[in-house]
């Protein structure tokens, strides 16, 4: 039997680092989609349904704490949030600060330890399932 891969969708306006997260996260286990920045977004999240939610802290267009705010109204409440930079993790750390996601990490970190680390939040239950419990 088959084991069905976590869906993530990954969101970043660099194509080079689109195209290295998509591979790389494959590898890692995930079954990804993509985007270059928010058009079509919430259609991708509506028909995508994924678990998992990664984004560009700095995309031109629209902020990643902004493009959370928009595809949170149309992803299931389940999905988890993660921002996404190059930023030093002590300034990501602040840059998230005040965005509810469920993490953040850095462009920094090996391919394995990002996939490690969504796949561990996968397991952690999201605020909806710890008060239905």
């Amino acid at each position: 039997m088959k084991r069905r891969r976590p869906r993530l969708v990954v969101v970043d306006d660099d194509p080079t680092q689109l195209g290295l997260l998509e591979r790389g996260l494959t590898i890692e286990g995930f079954h990804v989609e993509t985007r270059e920045g928010p058009i079509g977004l919430t259609n991708l999240i509506r028909t995508f349904r994924p678990a998992i939610v990664l984004v560009d802290v700095y995309i031109p267009t629209l902020r990643g704490d902004r493009i959370v705010e928009l595809v949170r109204g149309v992803a299931d409440p389940e999905t988890k949030y993660f921002l996404i930079s190059a930023y030093t993790e002590s300034e990501l750390r602040l840059r998230a600060t005040g965005t509810n996601v469920h993490g953040w990490l850095s462009k920094s970190l090996s391919m394995s330890e990002i996939g490690r680390r969504l796949k561990e939040s996968l397991l952690e239950p999201s605020p909806r399932q710890a008060v239905a419990r």
